[in-house]
């Protein structure tokens, strides 16, 4: 009796946990189908509050990133207007502009932001994570909500947590979103979405 009693405890401890994956099944093709519209979205916009930490440095600001086919720009304002830098990246290389007329110039955007900024961040994976989506590769962990809109994101060591979404130009796209690897944390409050390919 008792080792009845321990199979059937086995099986509905099973049977809890396959409806999460059926959930998750159902709810891939909406994730896949918002994917591919934002994929095909080639020019956009955002603002929004900044904060990077880690065990020694950090920064906080008002962040602007635009971007168009080829072409990354990202404008940084620190607190009381210290700290700022002008960011383009394209497909000969990055440069990076700061207030005081330095420049710096790098293959890679995250080499440079590492180099200069002092910020250990995946810029180029930061512009898939901050629409709501995974990174070119394999994502460790994928955690969809109901409208199948990314809730939780482990990848590349990295574990992504999207507090909420909110609707810009037709589209839910992500107002709060919170990366964390070991001692390091980003942050951003988006404000402002702008996929309308508008903008200047």
């Amino acid at each position: 009796m008792l080792l009845f009693a321990a199979a059937l405890a086995q099986t509905a401890g099973c049977v809890s946990i396959r409806p999460v994956d059926t959930e998750q099944a159902a709810r891939l093709p909406l994730y896949e189908e918002r994917a591919a519209r934002l994929r095909l979205q080639d020019s956009w916009a955002l603002e929004g509050r900044l904060a990077i930490s880690d065990d020694s440095d950090g920064g906080s600001g008002f962040l602007s990133w635009q971007q168009q086919p080829g072409v990354s720009r990202m404008d940084f304002h620190g607190a009381l207007g210290r700290g700022a830098w002008r960011l383009l990246a394209g497909l000969n290389g990055a440069e990076l502009e700061f207030a005081d007329g330095r420049r710096y110039r790098a293959d890679s955007i995250d080499e440079l932001v590492r180099r200069q900024v002092g910020w250990q961040v995946p810029v180029e994976a930061l512009a898939w994570w901050v629409r709501g989506l995974a990174a070119p590769g394999n994502p460790q962990q994928r955690v969809l909500d109901e409208e199948g809109r990314l809730s939780l994101l482990q990848q590349d060591g990295w574990h992504i947590e999207f507090g909420r979404y909110g609707v810009f130009d037709g589209e839910a796209m992500p107002a709060r979103m919170t990366a964390r690897q070991r001692d390091r944390t980003v942050k951003l409050a988006i404000r402002k979405w702008d996929l309308s390919g508008s903008h200047e």
